[in-house]
């Protein structure tokens, strides 16, 4: 009795058990050495083998797509003058020294700088630093007045989807690709850990019923209250929050417009909630007030556009406006037959060139459809060149290059030793491959044309530096992914 009396004023420390202990806060760690910087150095082989592999084939398959039209702009300079103020038809030179590895040069410039950076980032950042609670509301914070900043630049081909930095300009909306990923999956990495947390203090409480309400700790005084809240409240934490957030950055993108880029993020943002495991009754709930909450802001922005239009236009005839190109595209791709040759000619050029090459193609560097038929070959629309080149066996290779990249991918994410390292990993993995796919099913002609273009083969220098940026990520995630440390964040999450 003495004893017992004693502890309870708290003169003799309690021996702690199973009843009374307090489990220790999880820590989401990318590798079992926390006090490591570099916890492990190995990198995942087999995904830094199909990337090279990737890379490699896309460059030579970009070379030989974009050396007739990298003459063409090096061997011709238009040149234009003013006489009293009024423009000059442009006088044509020629230059002798025409260039027609330019657009590759510079491809490969930017690549093997994307290369570099993200391996030097892959080997040297742990994991565990890109895992603290409130980054991925910096990283939301950061790209979102990035993507403001878009409408106020000056206009490439009609859209205002490029910001210049002095001699460096990138497309925010693909930044924003990868940057949604690392939001989302932080996100819904500390909601599983505040949900998980929930329950633990639920139990406790319950366990501590007959003592006074002050020795239950803060911690869990702050996840009792969480957990009694209304189930339509933890639906806007798990799915309307999130969810808005997301659909911000959508019509931010929406407004340059791009909208094959509003796409991708659409389908990223429904992966990463498919993959985030949150609960159904959420999932629900939360769907119908994301549902709720655009219905009435359309009905707004509808009703209240024209009185803000300096020509009174309507928000229906403006967005028709907008997005005719897109309209055009829908248009062709339902009824061919009523669209012009003019409108045909991209997609039917695709076609000739996939037809043509047979079943091992007329050869690398031998095709037709690059001379100035098929636009943008060395774009949007290299498959095709791969399948007039190197024929049948050259479109499987790059199929099978991309489904080896998926199995490597999630592979990555399966061994993971966090569930912000899992989610993360697949949504990288599934980016990049859900991608390409989209853009050999425009190539093919079972999908629209929307703008796409092939990770790792198209020319592009700002898609390209954050596609090697994504892979970098899941390199990161790959060099502590063993099974002795997944057994070991069972053990954490568990505790």
């Amino acid at each position: 009795m003495a004893m017992n009396w004693l502890k309870a004023t708290r003169i003799l420390p309690v021996k702690k058990n199973e009843d009374t202990a307090q489990p220790p806060e999880p820590r989401y760690s990318s590798g079992p050495d926390e006090h490591a910087l570099f916890s492990n150095y190995r990198m995942s082989l087999p995904l830094l083998i199909c990337w090279f592999l990737l890379l490699a084939f896309g460059f030579l398959m970009m070379f030989s797509a974009s050396y007739g039209t990298s003459f063409v702009m090096t061997s011709v300079d238009y040149a234009t003058s003013k006489t009293d103020g009024i423009e000059e038809p442009p006088v044509v030179a020629v230059i002798p020294e025409a260039d027609a590895s330019h657009l590759a040069r510079r491809h490969a410039g930017v690549t093997l700088i994307s290369v570099l950076l993200s391996i030097v980032f892959a080997f040297f950042v742990p994991f565990r630093q890109l895992t603290r609670k409130r980054l991925g509301y910096f990283v939301w914070f950061l790209v979102a007045p990035l993507l403001v900043a878009c409408p106020f630049s000056a206009p490439i081909n009609g859209a205002r989807r490029w910001l210049n930095l002095g001699a460096f300009s990138f497309q925010p909306s693909e930044l924003a690709k990868i940057a949604l990923i690392f939001f989302l999956a932080n996100y819904f990495t500390v909601r599983s850990y505040e949900r998980r947390r929930e329950q633990q203090a639920g139990v406790r409480a319950l366990a501590s019923s007959s003592r006074d309400v002050r020795d239950v700790r803060r911690d869990d005084r702050n996840a009792v209250s969480r957990a009694r809240q209304s189930v339509w409240k933890k639906a806007y934490i798990d799915v309307t929050k999130p969810a808005l957030m997301s659909l911000l950055w959508v019509v931010l993108v929406l407004i340059q417009p791009h909208l094959s880029g509003a796409i991708i993020l659409i389908l990223l943002t429904l992966v990463m909630f498919f993959l985030a495991g949150i609960p159904k009754r959420s999932l629900i709930l939360g769907g119908l007030q994301v549902l709720a909450i655009v219905l009435v802001l359309l009905t707004l922005v509808a009703v209240l556009y024209p009185y803000f239009d300096d020509e009174h236009t309507s928000f229906s005839a403006m967005v028709d406006a907008r997005f005719s190109y897109a309209r055009q595209r829908v248009s062709t791709f339902n009824n061919p037959e009523a669209a012009t040759s003019d409108e045909r000619m991209q997609v039917t050029q695709a076609e000739i060139a996939l037809g043509s090459g047979g079943f091992s193609g007329k050869g690398f560097g031998t095709s037709v459809q690059k001379l100035n038929w098929l636009s943008e070959a060395h774009n949007d629309f290299i498959f095709p060149i791969v399948g007039e080149e190197l024929g049948f066996v050259g479109v499987l290779t790059v199929m099978a290059l991309f489904l080896l990249f998926l199995v490597c991918g999630l592979s990555i994410a399966r061994r993971a030793n966090s569930k912000m390292a899992r989610l993360a990993a697949a949504g990288y993995t599934i980016f990049i491959v859900l991608q390409a796919f989209l853009n050999m099913g425009v190539a093919v002609g079972i999908m629209p044309a929307t703008g796409i273009s092939l990770p790792f083969f198209s020319y592009g220098g700002t898609s390209n530096l954050f596609f090697c940026a994504a892979v970098g990520m899941l390199l990161c995630i790959s060099k502590s992914a063993t099974e002795a440390d997944q057994e070991l964040s069972i053990i954490m999450e568990e505790n």
